[in-house]
């Protein structure tokens, strides 16, 4: 996410302020997003903080660790994290053990919730039947379509723009299929044909990694609306992404949670801090 009017500055006086009066712990959140998801599931003596963007929650907790500020954990999106082999030491800081929130969300039974509520069952049916696989499966490969381009543009800094990737120009929405060509096409636009084939040459001899730690969220859910306007629902243009973003939120139970890497790492926390951030 990126930063708003806060700096790690800014985060860290704001948790040091609130700690003259609040004895329990703090959890360090990335964006508005990641509170709304929070604030039903954190323990009563938590106090949850945006940090308005990972670089910020990340800078904090180590500016906070080095003045011995105790019971202050942060949470941050993996985003390509792991696949980088990029780490962040601190015992306060724990990472989604998918790519981001959203990846987490649509991984667990909330995405069920969410065809439930959005999509056709006749229309799921036929689709899985043709694709040979369910939908969770179809989302995830879609996705990384977008998420391995991402990946190689990073981990070989390549020249591309990564910006131009707008979606739901490079889905058909009456088949959703995703035009990989047009993709490589549009993001090396601004170089050269040469620089086109390095890139799916770069994508080509990507390793393997988990794909859930590859597809990126805000794209997956992006995708998942397209196909529920056609393939597998007749979802209404009102409906956008923070509706299916907000159900997704929503719908996560306990069990999900618990099923988490992250949610051991964060109990782990607990009874090593002795501090409580998640609700009983």
């Amino acid at each position: 996410m990126l930063s708003g009017h806060k700096d790690p500055s800014s985060v860290a006086a704001e948790i040091k302020m609130m700690r003259m009066v609040h004895g329990g712990a703090f959890l360090l959140v990335e964006g508005a997003n990641d509170v709304r998801f929070w604030t039903t599931r954190q323990h009563d003596t938590c106090e949850l903080v945006d940090g308005e963007g990972k670089r910020n929650v990340v800078a904090a907790v180590h500016r906070l660790d080095g003045e011995q500020i105790s019971g202050v954990l942060g949470i941050v999106d993996d985003d390509f994290d792991s696949v980088l082999g990029i780490s962040h030491p601190s015992p306060n800081l724990v990472a989604t053990d998918a790519h981001d929130l959203e990846c987490l969300l649509c991984r667990s039974s909330a995405l069920d919730t969410v065809l439930a509520e959005f999509g056709i069952a006749e229309k799921i049916q036929r689709f899985e039947a043709a694709a040979g696989v369910d939908v969770r499966t179809s989302l995830l490969d879609r996705t990384n379509v977008f998420g391995r381009l991402r990946w190689a543009a990073r981990r070989h800094n390549l020249n591309i723009d990564v910006s131009t990737i707008r979606i739901p120009r490079f889905i058909d929405i009456d088949t959703w299929t995703v035009d990989s060509d047009e993709l490589a096409r549009v993001v090396s636009s601004g170089g050269s044909l040469r620089l086109r084939d390095e890139l799916r040459h770069r994508i080509d001899k990507l390793p393997f990694a988990d794909p859930w730690l590859v597809a990126h969220g805000h794209d997956m859910i992006q995708i998942l609306r397209i196909g529920l306007m056609r393939v597998l629902g007749a979802l209404p243009a009102n409906k956008g992404v923070e509706d299916i973003a907000r159900l997704l939120r929503a719908a996560m139970s306990v069990e999900d949670l618990k099923g988490t890497t992250l949610y051991a790492h964060m109990r782990t926390w607990e009874r090593t801090s002795g501090y409580l951030v998640l609700t009983n």
